[in-house]
């Protein structure tokens, strides 16, 4: 070989070594990264049984969800509200789906038995007449073919009270999570 042709060789086995531990280097700091920001995510449930076993352990995880009361009224009101997201958007999920309606609900905290149903206004304002006093549930659920459902990725209003004596305003906040979050698949509650 001659003398040029070695320097050649030479210079791109040098380039080689150093492009090696560039990429080895970039390598394990983007492996680093990636372990770093997948254990800040939420992760993924999967049930390894059998479809019975999953199933059971569906039912067993809707039954023992925490439903518990969030609307204290003080005295009996015409109650209106506005479902707001936690950035302050007005929640309107009815462009998602246009054959399902978003309908608020005031449950009985105890039973989970519909007392009130109203349909949610394109505005994100609801209104019911006449609230008794006591402690409730408000949920927003999506309505269709007759049948309740969650609202996809959401978790139900915050606290909220009325103290005033005949009309009351409130605003009803939702969270939104990830995905795959097995509650999502429960009955609304």
């Amino acid at each position: 070989m001659t003398r040029a042709a070695n320097r050649m060789i030479r210079t791109y086995r040098q380039r080689g070594f150093w492009l090696r531990c560039f990429l080895s280097g970039g390598f394990q700091l983007g492996l680093a990264f990636a372990i770093l920001v997948g254990a800040s995510a939420p992760a993924q449930t999967v049930c390894l049984g059998s479809p019975a076993e999953c199933r059971e352990a569906q039912v067993r995880l809707c039954k023992e969800e925490p439903a518990p009361a969030n609307l204290l009224v003080a005295c009996p009101v015409q109650l209106t509200g506005t479902l707001i997201d936690s950035t302050g958007a007005i929640v309107e999920f009815d462009n998602v789906k246009s054959d399902h309606q978003t309908i608020v609900q005031i449950r009985n905290a105890e039973s989970g038995e519909i007392i009130f149903a109203v349909p949610l206004r394109k505005t994100g304002e609801f209104k019911f007449d006449l609230v008794p006093a006591g402690s409730y549930r408000l949920i927003a659920v999506w309505m269709h073919d007759g049948k309740f459902a969650r609202l996809p990725l959401a978790d139900q209003p915050t606290q909220m009270a009325c103290k005033e004596e005949k009309e009351c305003h409130i605003v009803a906040t939702i969270r939104f999570h990830g995905t795959d979050n097995p509650i999502d698949l429960c009955p609304p509650r």
